[in-house]
Formats: C-alpha cells, sequence, structure tokens
C-alpha cells in the first residue's frame, strides 16, 4: 500500500521527520533549560540575570542566547519561561532570536567553513538585528517593556528533590504549549517539500541576482535550519559563489525563526501586530543584506549550481515512481540519525516515558506538590547541601553549557583518525553503489562523505589551533571530486560516474595522506 503515495507526498514526510531528527538535541536542552529556569533561577534570579529592561538588557540577552546550544524552535519554551518570570517583552524577543543563531559549536563549523571575518560579521550583525527587533516589540507593547514581577511561583527547597524537579518539569512541558508551536513549525518543512520539487533551488541564489535575498526571505522562514545545518548552508552558499546577502537572510531568518515563532507571538498578542512586529525585522534583515553582498563577496568564480538548498525541496524525483518504503524512504530517514541525533532521540523519548508516567501517577500522588512541598524541619535536608542564590544558579548553568558546549565539539567534531576511520566506511559504501547503479543509496553516501570531509577541518582546527592551506586544499579537492560524481548520478549518467571513481579515489588518498602522514596510503 505505500508503493502507491506519490513522491512529493513521501517527500513531504521524509523532510517533516528530518527535522524533528535534526532539531531533537537541541529540543531537549530547551527543555532542561526551562526547568532549571523555572525550578532552580526563578523569576527573580531571571529579572536578575537579564536586567530590568532597556539596551542593556536587549544586549545582555543577545550575549548569552549565543551560549545556549537550541534551535529556534527550542528556544521557545525557554522564551515561554523567561516572559513567565517576568523579564521585559523586548527582551525575551532579542534573546528568542539571538539564541538560534550561534553557538560554540555552530561557531566552530562557521569558522572553518567560511573567512572567519565573514561569520564574525555576520554574528555583529545579529547583534544589530536582535536589539532592532527587542527595542520595536518594546515600541509596540510599552507595558512589556520593564521587568515585572512574574508569576508567583515556589521553588521546591534544596537538595535532590530540586534537581528532580527540573527533570518534571522538562518532561512535562514536552506536552505542554511549546508542542503546539512546535507541529507549527514542521508545516512549514513540510508546505515547503510539497510544493518544490527535488532540484527546484539547484540554479537559484546566484551572485549576480540582486532578488535573492528578496527569494530567501521567502523560503528561510518555513524552512527551519537548525544552528549546525544553516551554518553548513551558509558555507556551502560562500564556497559555491552565491548571493551573500541571501545568505545572511538564511541566517537571521533561517535559523533564528520559523512558523511556530511566530504562531507564539500571535498567541500572545494577535497575527496583526506580529506581522507589524515582524515586518520591520524583515526589512533590517534585507537592509543588511544588500549591503553585506559587495563588502563580503570574496569567490573569484562562481559556480552555476549548488546543493546547499536541496533539503528545503522534496528529497525524491517528481517522476521517480513508486517509492519503496524500507528500500528508499526509511533509509533517508536514517542518514539524518548520527552520535548527537541519537543522544537528542533517546533524550525525547525518555522524556516522553517519564511524561506518560507523570500523567498516570498524577491520579494518586501529585509529584509535584510533593517536590515543591518544604522539608518538615528547618534542619531538614541541610548536610552538606548549600543554598545558592538563583542568579548564580544561572551563572553557574550557563558556564556547565559552555563546558558541554566545549566537550560536544570534540565529541562532533572527531580527531583526523576517527573521521578516516568513518569516512573508509562511507566511502566503500557510496563506491559499491555507485557500481550496482543505487543511485539514491550512493546520493546518500556521497552526502554524508561530504559532510565528513568538514568535521575533518573542524576538529583539526580544534585539537591543533589552526590549518594549513595544503590540508584545506586537499579537503577541498575532494568535495568537488565528490559533487562532480553526485551531479552525474542525479543527472541519470551512471557511467560517467562509474569512470569518475578512479579520480575521486585519487583525490581521497592524497586528502587522507595531507591528515595522516604518518600513514602509509595507496592512491599517490
Amino acid at each position: 500500500m505505500f508503493a502507491t503515495i506519490d513522491a512529493q507526498l513521501w517527500g513531504l514526510f521524509v523532510r517533516v521527520i528530518q527535522a524533528v531528527i535534526e532539531a531533537s538535541p537541541t529540543l531537549v536542552c530547551g527543555l532542561f533549560v526551562a526547568g532549571v529556569l523555572r525550578r532552580m533561577v526563578g523569576g527573580a534570579g531571571m529579572r536578575r540575570l537579564f536586567g530590568q529592561g532597556g539596551w542593556r538588557s536587549l544586549i545582555r540577552a543577545w550575549g548569552v542566547g549565543m551560549l545556549l546550544p537550541v534551535c529556534s524552535l527550542g528556544v521557545i519554551p525557554v522564551a515561554r519561561e523567561l516572559r513567565r518570570g517576568g523579564v521585559s517583552g523586548g527582551t525575551v524577543i532579542a534573546f528568542a532570536l539571538a539564541a538560534p543563531l550561534i553557538n560554540p559549536l555552530s561557531l566552530l563549523y562557521g569558522l572553518t567553513l567560511s573567512r572567519p571575518a565573514v561569520i564574525l560579521c555576520f554574528g555583529a550583525a545579529s547583534l544589530v538585528v536582535s536589539l532592532v527587533a527587542g527595542w520595536w516589540w518594546d515600541r509596540l507593547f510599552p507595558t512589556e517593556a520593564h521587568a515585572g514581577s512574574g508569576e508567583l511561583e515556589k521553588l521546591p527547597p534544596p537538595g535532590p528533590r530540586r534537581l528532580a524537579s527540573v527533570l518534571e518539569t522538562a518532561a512535562r512541558e514536552l506536552t505542554g504549549p511549546a508542542l503546539g508551536y512546535w507541529l507549527v513549525g514542521l508545516l512549514g518543512v513540510g508546505a515547503l517539500a510539497l510544493c518544490l520539487p527535488a532540484g527546484t533551488l539547484q540554479t537559484t541564489m546566484q551572485h549576480t541576482d540582486y532578488t535573492a535575498p528578496l527569494l530567501m526571505s521567502a523560503l528561510a522562514v518555513p524552512a527551519y535550519d537548525p544552528p549546525l545545518k544553516a551554518m553548513m548552508q551558509v558555507g556551502l552558499m560562500f564556497e559555491h559563489g552565491n548571493s551573500v546577502g541571501a545568505a545572511f537572510v538564511l541566517f537571521i531568518l533561517g535559523a533564528g525563526v520559523n512558523l511556530g515563532t511566530l504562531a507564539w507571538l500571535a498567541r500572545l498578542h494577535s497575527w496583526r501586530t506580529t506581522a507589524v512586529w515582524f515586518g520591520p525585522v524583515v526589512l533590517v534583515t534585507l537592509m543588511l543584506a544588500y549591503v553585506s553582498e559587495p563588502t563580503l563577496y570574496f569567490k573569484e568564480e562562481p559556480e552555476e549550481h549548488t546543493h546547499a538548498f536541496d533539503d528545503f525541496a522534496s528529497p525524491f524525483q517528481a517522476d521517480s515512481g513508486h517509492l519503496d518504503l524500507r528500500e528508499v524512504v526509511l533509509p533517508r530517514i536514517k542518514e539524518k540519525v548520527l552520535g548527537f541525533e541519537m543522544a537528542g532521540l533517546t533524550g525525547l523519548a525518555g522524556l516522553a516515558l517519564l511524561n506518560l508516567a507523570l500523567r498516570v501517577s498524577d491520579r494518586w500522588w501529585n509529584v509535584e506538590a510533593y517536590l515543591l512541598r518544604p522539608p518538615l524541619s528547618a534542619s531538614a535536608g541541610r548536610g552538606l547541601d548549600m543554598i545558592i542564590p538563583g542568579h548564580i544558579l544561572a551563572l553557574i548553568s550557563l558556564a556547565g553549557l559552555v563546558v558541554f558546549g566545549i566537550v560536544g565539539a570534540y565529541v562532533y567534531y572527531p580527531a583526523p583518525e576517527d573521521v578516516f576511520r568513518d569516512m573508509h566506511h562511507v566511502r566503500a559504501e557510496a563506491l559499491v553503489s555507485v557500481i550496482s547503479g543505487k543511485k539514491e543509496d550512493a546520493k546518500r553516501q556521497i552526502e554524508d562523505w561530504d559532510l565528513l570531509t568538514r568535521k575533518l577541518e573542524v576538529g583539526v582546527v580544534l585539537r591543533t589551533g589552526g590549518l594549513s592551506d595544503e590540508a584545506h586544499q586537499s579537503a577541498e579537492n575532494l568535495r568537488e571530486a565528490l559533487e562532480e560524481l553526485r551531479d552525474h548520478i542525479l543527472g541519470g549518467r551512471m557511467d560517467e560516474a562509474r569512470a569518475l571513481q578512479e579520480h575521486v579515489e585519487q583525490v581521497y588518498y592524497r586528502c587522507r595522506a595531507r591528515y595522516l602522514p604518518h600513514e602509509r596510503v595507496n592512491g599517490g
């Protein structure tokens, strides 16, 4: 029965599930940060951390947001908690827009993919957009311009129950109002996949096309981009000589906003007032985009096409015919399940099970009331426990997130030996798929191979503090060979693809020799 479903509908299904997989780590992070804010920091601690409103609070919100590894979906429960705690409206908006743009992982990725000055300029421009967004919100809603008292809510007593209450809050938030906004955000991903056939955008966003930033502004918000993916797409756009302005729009609106964000703001006020607020934000983004086009563009010979936006469209060609669920559809979903994503999915599954258990137990015993109940005596729960003020807990939590980001960076970007170990298996599967004529499998493996070359460079920069021009060029040459191979496969030219395999092998071995000089490898 599965084979009768149209390729575009399968494409919608695959893109939505892929988005859930890619978002899972940052969704878990967002849920736990919301739990920490509610149960450890409290409203007074939040207001002390972010300030009482005004420009200083907006800048502070941008700085704090840059430390959190959340996406534009994962930031929604955090932003809701800040608003609930009485943080000023404009500060919450500035935080919600800034937090998904850059985190320690994506910053390292971006600095390797493109010229550091470009990524730093993008980061500085994000401060401008965040400040404008927060300031404009306070002008539209002056009653929210200053921090309020927030909801009066008890904090759990210090000790194990306080830690347990964070977990309990995160689990309950999984099926809270944020879930509805996540679903709205995912609708945009599905709509694009349904409306855009595979390969539709490969010749768009050219540097010479002055409408490219406008087109990107229409695509970026419904597309939904997690920070790492957005940074990779921006890097590909610079690598291929695409429009810098379109890359900036993708960075701000694609990573910073989604339809769920707008739905949350509309729920606070109305769709009309949300449009009145969002319009100038888009306008400022476009103005900065057009200013950046002539100043940051550096590609001497732009390429005629790019695969940077393939994930916006359907993964399947409209003329693909019947698609087998097991052999075609499921492998496209599994390709997104890497180490971080597996951890994120495991975390979501664990929170979902805990949520179910809490709902069942609430019929007989209110777990939340027990966790919030004060100790029976003043001495209970003390001992080795130390009572830490909420704002200090917030700073400790932020420091912990920075440490987590550093550790996560080393895990996500392994050492060259580990990368080439993974690359060896991916390479073998890709070349076998080319020989056997399995187009979808070959395309998927080549994309994984390309991603590993990028992780290779970042891993070296992390461990040595730099990357030689020769090493970068060898990885770049391998990516170019892989892209040529992928183009032959997408065009159905399998004979040409098979003939190109020897060249790809030679480039691969030269790259390996450059990064692992102590090894004796074949192929030149």
